[in-house]
Order: structure tokens, then C-alpha cells, then sequence
């Protein structure tokens, strides 16, 4: 009776074991049936486009004149007029200052009286000449004509050496005052009135206010990347709408020893007044890049740490996902250099949701 019982048991287990798997596959079938029945998934996609990507290079740097002078005395002494001021704007010939100047006219006064006194000296002489002439040979004889001449020459050779030191004296009493040489702002001032300077000591320092420069600190690999002749925007960093453009005018031989960069002078070609000297500006050059394709971020997929994107079969709808090699992440976009080709389409919204070879319908008003 037991064993009667036991088999009839096993026998009801087993049948609701496979009632059980029967309604699984046939679940399983109608999945199937229902994902293939399903309808295209409808996604956005932009149109990949390559074009040469323009990266562009920046350095901070400041406002220089082209030219600056250094005005200083060619002999020293003491500073008696200073009659500017830094900030002060001067014009050609403009007395800067003065030495004193009270031994330089003396030695003056001294120069002309030597001229005076070598003039009467060779009149003196250029009479006797002509006296001995008249009379030789009739009662002057051939040493004395000789005699005569021979002083005429030397009295002449005393006024021409006069002469020559008068126009040093008057030139070293000439050299006693500084005068600006063009017109210009002055920049910084070496001497005081009562101060004994030497000769070639900076009194006063004026810049030429017609040309101004754009001065940089460049690294080597940035001067080795680009050539001399590229255009350079520079725009104040106090006023960015303050704008002007330069060429490359200067670069240094030999890098600063301690920063190891090379200074590079710009040539503006028009700047307005805002450019003052000693102004902060930031300059800007553009470098022609490789063609790169710029995507919207969202069609960024990460696959085995490989950075994807899905592209949609035009011939059949579907989807693939394709490898690409990124150059570089901006703001709400990413660079992409190889991997795709221009016309491919690159699905834009949804991409987490797609599988390979997945039918999908194109929305109407695709990113471009």
C-alpha cells in the first residue's frame, strides 16, 4: 500500500515539473516573437564632418615703446635744471636739464681769446711776409723771405689750432644740456637738481610714443611649431574689447638663462591709446590643426574602457558600434581624428539603450 502511494506521488511531481517547463519555453518563444515584432527604435544622429580643427596658442606679456632712450652728460658734474618729470610728454628739442656750466664758459671765454691772440699773431706775420717779399731781392735776402714765410705758417697753423679749440670748448659747454632728440613720454628719471652725476650716468629716460610693442616670454617648442611671419591678436587683460593686431617683429638669439624662454617682441600694427606701456595683454596665435570631427558629447560610449560611438548602417538601419580615437574634450563636445568617415551618421540621443545590429529609424530634424 505504501509503495502504491510513493509512485503516485512521483508521478504527479514529475508531471507539474513539466506542465512548469513547458510554460517557460513557451514564454520564452512569445519573447522572441514580441522582439522581433518590435518596431525600429527611433534616434537623432549628426552627420560626421571632418574639418581642419585650428587650436590656438596664448601668452600673457606687456606694452613696451619700440624705442627708448637713455639720455645721460657726456661729461659729469653737477645737476643744476631738471626740467621734466616721469609722465611728462616732451617734443624734439626740449631742454631735459642742465649741468652746471660755469667752468665750461670759462674754458669757452679762454678758447676765443686764444683764437683772438693767434689771429693778431699771424696778421703780424702775414705783414712781415708780404714786406720781405717786396724787397727780395733787393735788400732782403733769400734766408730772411724763408724766415718770414716759415712764420706766416706757423702763425696760421696757431689759429687754425685756436679755432679748434674753441669748438670744443663750445661743444663741451653745448654737451652741459640735455635736449630730447623726438617726441615722447618720459618714462624714469636718474638725477636730482644738486646731484654730481658722471658722465654717461641715465638722467632721464624718454619713449617714443609712434611705435609700441607687444613683449612675450615664448617658450622654445612654441617658437620651433610656428614661423616668424604669423599674425598675433593681442587684447588688453583689463579691457578684452580692446583689441589690436601684430606681426613678429623680434625674437631673441639666446633663451633667459633662468626660465629658459625666448623674448619675442610683436609689432602692433595699430593700437589705440588704451595700450599704455607697461599695460598687461594677452596674445593669441592660431595653428592650422589636423581635420578632426567635432561631436556633440552625448554620443560618447565606453565599451572595454574604449571610447565608441554607434553609427547607423544607411543601407540597412542598423546599428554598429565603432571604435574612434578622440583628440580632445570640450565643453559639451568631443574631437574625434580617426575611427569615422565624413557622411557617417553618429546616433546623438540614447546611445545606452542600443545593442549591435539593432533596427533604427532616423527622427526627422537630425543634429547636424
Amino acid at each position: 500500500m505504501k509503495t502504491r502511494l510513493a509512485t503516485s506521488g512521483y508521478n504527479a511531481f514529475f508531471g507539474l515539473a513539466a506542465t512548469v517547463v513547458a510554460a517557460l519555453l513557451l514564454v520564452g518563444c512569445q519573447g522572441e516573437d514580441e522582439a522581433q515584432d518590435l518596431p525600429p527604435r527611433p534616434v537623432r544622429t549628426v552627420t560626421v564632418s571632418f574639418n581642419p580643427e585650428d587650436t590656438f596658442g596664448s601668452l600673457v606679456g606687456e606694452i613696451l615703446p619700440r624705442t627708448e632712450t637713455s639720455f645721460s652728460f657726456r661729461q659729469g658734474g653737477e645737476v643744476r635744471e631738471r626740467d621734466v618729470d616721469v609722465g611728462d610728454l616732451v617734443e624734439a628739442g626740449t631742454v631735459l636739464a642742465r649741468l652746471d656750466a660755469e667752468d665750461a664758459q670759462d674754458a669757452l671765454r679762454k678758447a676765443e681769446a686764444n683764437v683772438f691772440s693767434a689771429q693778431s699773431q699771424l696778421q703780424n706775420a702775414e705783414t712781415e711776409r708780404a714786406r720781405h717779399q717786396q724787397l727780395y731781392p733787393r735788400t732782403s735776402t733769400r734766408q730772411a723771405l724763408d724766415n718770414a714765410i716759415a712764420q706766416a705758417n706757423m702763425a696760421q697753423a696757431g689759429v687754425d689750432a685756436a679755432q679748434a679749440g674753441l669748438r670744443i670748448a663750445q661743444t663741451n659747454l653745448d654737451n652741459r644740456v640735455l635736449t630730447a632728440n623726438a617726441n615722447g613720454v618720459v618714462t624714469a628719471i636718474g638725477g636730482e637738481v644738486g646731484q654730481v652725476v658722471g658722465g654717461g650716468q641715465m638722467v632721464v629716460r624718454v619713449a617714443q610714443l609712434q611705435e609700441r610693442d607687444a613683449v612675450f616670454a615664448v617658450p622654445e617648442s612654441t617658437i620651433q611649431s610656428t614661423g616668424s611671419d604669423v599674425r598675433v591678436e593681442v587684447q588688453l587683460l583689463s579691457n578684452a574689447n580692446s583689441k589690436a593686431t601684430g606681426t613678429v617683429r623680434e625674437i631673441a638669439p639666446t633663451a633667459n638663462p633662468i626660465t629658459r624662454n625666448f623674448t619675442v617682441r610683436v609689432s602692433l600694427d595699430s593700437a589705440s591709446d588704451d595700450f599704455r606701456f607697461g599695460s598687461a595683454v594677452r596674445g593669441t596665435i592660431r595653428l592650422a590643426g589636423a581635420p578632426v570631427a567635432r561631436l556633440p558629447i552625448a554620443a560618447l560610449f565606453s565599451q572595454n574602457n574604449q571610447t565608441a560611438v554607434w553609427v547607423v548602417d544607411a543601407a540597412t538601419s542598423t546599428t554598429k558600434l565603432v571604435p574612434v580615437e578622440v583628440q580632445r574634450f570640450d565643453t559639451g563636445h568631443f574631437l574625434v581624428t580617426k575611427g569615422l568617415a565624413s557622411g557617417d551618421r553618429v546616433v546623438v540621443a540614447g546611445v545606452q539603450q542600443l545593442r549591435p545590429d539593432m533596427k533604427v529609424r532616423l527622427l526627422e530634424g537630425n543634429v547636424q
